[in-house]
């Protein structure tokens, strides 16, 4: 296996971006199949406060000041406490060895950086590979934080028609268990974020798409033509194509129990049809319609 600090490239990790619901776990999960790259799940590293309380936040109300003495020791028992929010952190034990983190966080000074890129160097080491990445280390409207930090760094950001990514979001969080009251609330909070986001990310894609460094990956070509997309991908990310990739694990959908199913479900484009009102779809066309354009979404919004 690769010895961290020596074959692996810190400098430049890949790292998947981008809003709720966009495929970018099923993407993750394709490109992972590469032998070249790993990646960690979901950090949270940094996080608006009103999403969710963030890793940084924890660590500096469980760790508190990490130049003191003793922070490493309190740092790694904060990190294997369950505290942490996200399925990463309910699963650290199996996804991060305990004592090689150690030893790689007692090299250097400890700051949110040098613990991003300890994860990431040390998640890579245990599965034999020699490219460092995360899917969504932190929330894609601190993208520059990351250009910052790691200005050699790869960007793929991944989208999606905002109809179906509100369909998608409306029924994991909108469920028959609710009454009709909380149903209908949750129904509608998503529909704010979803509209946040889509905004979000259109500004995002304009201030990054001249970047070298940069991709924008849309849901909707990795599902209808999933080798040409993903072959542009490894040309991108400078890795060689396997078919593998084109079989990821099928989970995680908000429609139904996919476990166990491997390939790409096509019918989940365009559900928004069956999904949502023609209100809330007539209100995204009006409001978003700059931010379709930006993104490319004209044939798959009609």
């Amino acid at each position: 296996m690769p010895e961290i600090g020596e074959s692996i490239d810190k400098n430049r990790p890949v790292f998947i971006i981008g809003g709720s619901r966009t495929g970018s776990e099923m993407l993750k999960t394709m490109l992972s199949a590469s032998s070249n790259i790993d990646f960690v799940d979901e950090l949270f590293l940094y996080c608006p406060r009103w999403l969710h309380k963030d890793l940084a936040t924890n660590i500096s109300e469980h760790v508190g000041d990490l130049n003191s003495k003793d922070a490493l020791d309190r740092l790694l028992e904060f990190l294997y406490s369950g505290v942490p929010y996200g399925w990463f952190w309910s699963v650290v034990e199996r996804e991060l060895d305990r004592v090689a983190l150690r030893e790689e966080l007692s090299k250097g000074a400890l700051d949110h950086k040098f613990i991003l890129t300890s994860i990431m160097a040390v998640h890579a080491r245990m599965r034999g590979k020699s490219g460092i990445g995360a899917k969504f280390p932190m929330h894609y409207s601190l993208t520059d934080q990351l250009l910052t930090w790691f200005p050699e760094c790869r960007l793929i950001h991944t989208t999606r028609n905002p109809k179906d990514v509100y369909a998608s979001q409306a029924a994991k969080y909108a469920t028959s268990k609710q009454n009709w009251a909380s149903r209908n609330y949750s129904r509608f909070k998503q529909f704010v974020h979803i509209n946040l986001q889509t905004t979000w990310t259109a500004k995002l894609h304009e201030r990054l798409r001249t970047k070298p460094n940069y991709r924008l990956v849309r849901y909707e070509d990795i599902v209808l033509a999933p080798e040409e997309t993903t072959r542009s991908l490894c040309e991108f990310l400078e890795i060689p194509f396997t078919m593998q990739m084109l079989e990821p694990n099928q989970y995680g959908s908000s429609f139904g129990n996919k476990k166990d199913r491997r390939g790409i479900e096509t019918n989940a484009v365009g559900r928004w049809r069956q999904r949502i009102s023609g209100a809330a779809a007539s209100f995204m066309d009006i409001t978003h319609r700059a931010a379709f354009r930006t993104l490319g979404y004209g044939k798959f919004s009609e």
